[in-house]
């Protein structure tokens, strides 16, 4: 079993203690085989991360550059894309090193996504800027994602902020709809935006052959990994309350032109 976090952003422009030190903290929560996802924006924050100066462990990236593998701690981290698109969000999976989606259309976004080899995963389809509702409305592109994100860790209510019961009406949608009768999987991931909030939550995933030096097969061992789960018993959700509120704060001070 291999725990996974794959929705996370570090800090804010990047920030983060340190690469040994986010490895250590992912490592605490995830464990062995643990494997954790950041997610650019329309920024480079993943390359940012593995980029930097500074540790001592080692970063073997894997083939396809869409993540590294850290020997010391066993861990992964992936390259992943959170796509702004006009219709809601989409996080693009198993991004490869230096390249992001551009487009802002949803459509031609999952097609460019897909074109780079990436899968795609409905993250908190029912939050703020969720594609929950442009999806119900375009049942016929629901099969092009692998996981719906029933729970997100960070989609809390902060009254005169967000929206409430976002989560449950994500698991409703992946109940009422048989999304497991499309082979899509349901997941659940942190969306922290502080280094400290990775391995909060994590989807268990079932083992997969990472015995090759070169990880020929990541990609797709990931993509039918996160299919597979199908039951709320292999999510682990804990709610990033404290994380998520500073977040909608800051995000609302720049928003107001107070901060940058």
């Amino acid at each position: 079993m291999i725990k996974a976090d794959i929705h996370n952003h570090l800090g804010r422009n990047r920030a983060n203690p340190g690469f040994d030190e986010t490895i250590d903290i992912a490592h605490a929560r995830l464990g062995d085989g643990g494997l954790f996802g950041i997610a650019n924006s329309d920024d480079f924050r993943y390359e940012k991360f593995v980029e930097q100066k500074g540790g001592e462990y080692n970063r073997n990236h894997v083939s396809g550059d869409i993540g590294i593998y850290v020997p010391e701690k066993k861990i992964f981290a992936v390259k992943c894309q959170e796509i702004f698109s006009k219709q809601g969000d989409i996080l693009a999976i198993a991004m490869p090193h230096g390249k992001n989606v551009k487009s802002k259309d949803a459509r031609d976004a999952i097609r460019e996504a897909r074109d780079l080899g990436a899968f795609l995963d409905a993250v908190h389809p029912f939050y703020i800027d969720g594609i929950g509702k442009f999806l119900e409305q375009n049942p016929e592109l629901l099969q092009l994602f692998s996981t719906w994100e029933v729970y997100n860790g960070s989609a809390v209510f902060v009254p005169g902020f967000t929206i409430a019961f976002a989560n449950k009406k994500a698991m409703e949608f992946y109940s009422s709809n048989l999304l497991e009768k499309l082979g899509i999987g349901m997941s659940s991931s942190t969306d922290g935006h502080s280094a400290k909030s990775i391995g909060k939550c994590y989807t268990e995933l079932p083992d997969m052959p990472f015995t090759s030096k070169k990880f020929w097969n990541l990609s797709w061992d990931l993509d039918a990994a996160f299919r597979s789960v199908k039951f709320l018993d292999k999510l682990h959700m804990e709610s990033n309350w404290f994380d998520a509120y500073k977040h909608v704060k800051e995000m609302a001070m720049v928003k107001a032109g107070l901060r940058k």
